[in-house]
């Protein structure tokens, strides 16, 4: 699925992505995303704060602890921007995010053999990436348009 390459303002991206501007900073600092910002940060945000909360069975996460990415984020992260750009992707297509890895299918076929073959019971988080990649366009379409600012001396009284 193509995008243009529109420049968004860290407010557009934050609002377009539906998360708070809290999970923008957390993404810039962790090196998820990087200005200028694009279509494609907008689903690198939306996954990364959905991934950033994921606490797997029997691994302990101190709040307190300051959070690295670990590998299987940044895969969560790059998957779903490769998703973006690739032709395959439709309205159906799905992601797995495991604690080793990331799988990405399309057709009931493509589930039913994943999850037969490589989920069986191990516990895994679904992201409907494929729905998030296809509503873009219009939650973008629904961004505030920037108001043009007057500078002070059109805005100082004629004498």
């Amino acid at each position: 699925m193509q995008m243009s390459r529109a420049t968004l303002t860290t407010h557009a991206l934050h609002v377009a992505a539906g998360v708070s501007e809290h999970w923008g900073w957390k993404a810039l600092n962790a090196g998820v995303i990087h200005e200028p910002h694009s279509e494609d940060d907008v689903i690198a945000l939306r996954v990364y704060a959905c991934v950033s909360q994921i606490a797997w069975p029997g691994e302990k996460r101190p709040r307190s602890a300051k959070q690295q990415l670990e590998l299987w984020q940044e895969l969560a992260v790059h998957t779903a921007r490769e998703a973006l750009s690739s032709h395959s992707t439709t309205h159906e297509t799905a992601m797995w995010v495991l604690p080793d890895g990331v799988h990405t299918a399309t057709t009931p076929g493509e589930r039913a053999a994943l999850e037969l073959d490589v989920l069986s019971g191990r516990p895994a988080f679904r992201i409907p990436i494929g729905l998030w990649i296809t509503q873009l366009p219009e939650a973008l379409a629904k961004l505030p348009k920037p108001r043009i600012r007057r500078s002070s001396k059109t805005d100082a009284p004629a004498a």
